[in-house]
């Protein structure tokens, strides 16, 4: 993932203003922590949706909205496995069916 790429929401997360699974957009930023880069997890993933109708955390962007990461739980045979990930895939290519 980097500036300028495409992007798909992979939850819901405020379906009322646009926010929902299968949204589409285009990174701007990345926010991490003070003395962190990458490879490290950024706290949030700015987006500017294609169709998001809430506010906006840029006045100079509209529709602009910040994506933090999100603790995933599996439960297996051998215990519980969790992991920080971002709600986000790449689009470069997706069909209108957008799996």
């Amino acid at each position: 993932m980097a500036k300028g790429a495409k992007v798909k929401l992979i939850l819901n997360l405020w379906p009322e203003v646009g926010l929902c699974n299968g949204a589409t957009g285009t990174v701007v930023d990345f926010i991490y922590q003070t003395d962190h880069q990458p490879p490290d997890l950024p706290i949030a993933v700015i987006v500017k949706f294609d169709n998001y109708r809430g506010p906006s955390i840029s006045e100079t962007v509209p529709s602009c909205v910040p994506v933090c990461s999100i603790t995933a739980s599996t439960q297996l045979s051998d215990g519980l496995h969790e992991r920080q990930q971002l709600p986000l895939r790449l689009a470069w290519a997706i069909t209108i069916h957008k799996i």
